[in-house]
């Protein structure tokens, strides 16, 4: 099957709805979409010895709730190997799966493919639309951030990383602490905490975000 590198008129158009009452149960829920958005990423990236971290809203929505914050339109994962992820060998895979990976505002994004034959939940989600032609056209997607190795702590032995749009922030990773989305664990940063207060402020927890 040949992949397409076309930008995000490559991606399908979604039908799912944002609510305060939506959940990862419901089907009709984007955040339904987004979950199992995650797990496969979860699942590709293993089987392709890949790392990654749940970060920023992703991240906020686990801590605060252990689930997908109901009203967001993606996931966000930093990762550390961009050029194995952008080869012609993955990203035949992802298509092969039913997403495209497309770069858009100076950064990886996956989402699914259009002319999408798989029968499985997710092509029951896509309506057939005008091709989307700016991010605000995408009901769920994937927000993937570059992680960039800066130095390691000589006491802990701990890589600290820069990931992307928080180019000030020095991030500490290990790749040991886990954060819990609907009852599964997937990996995240080790300064969790602070991670949150700089990207959401001291009231991460109670703010509408």
């Amino acid at each position: 099957m040949k992949f397409s590198k076309a930008g995000i008129s490559e991606c399908s158009s979604l039908q799912c709805s944002y609510s305060t009452q939506c959940t990862t149960k419901n089907e009709t829920c984007c955040a339904y979409i987004l979950k199992h958005f995650l797990v496969f990423l979860d699942g590709f990236f293993r089987s392709h010895n890949l790392t990654y971290v749940v970060i920023y809203g992703s991240l906020l929505g686990a801590v605060r709730d252990h689930t997908i914050i109901p009203w967001t339109h993606d996931i966000d994962v930093g990762y550390f190997n961009s050029t194995y992820l952008h080869t012609n060998e993955i990203r035949s895979e992802l298509y092969e799966n039913g997403y495209h990976l497309f770069e858009a505002l100076g950064m990886s994004r996956l989402c699914v493919r259009k002319n999408n034959s798989i029968t499985n939940w997710l092509t029951r989600q896509i309506v057939h639309r005008k091709s989307p032609t700016v991010m605000g056209d995408l009901s769920a997607y994937i927000d993937l951030y570059t992680a960039a190795k800066s130095a390691t702590n000589p006491i802990s032995n701990i890589s600290i990383y820069i990931i992307q749009a928080n180019n000030n922030f020095l991030t500490p990773i290990s790749f040991e602490r886990m954060v819990e989305i609907d009852g599964q664990t997937f990996p995240t940063v080790d300064n969790v905490h602070e991670h949150l207060v700089y990207n959401y402020g001291n009231r991460y927890m109670t703010e509408i975000r």
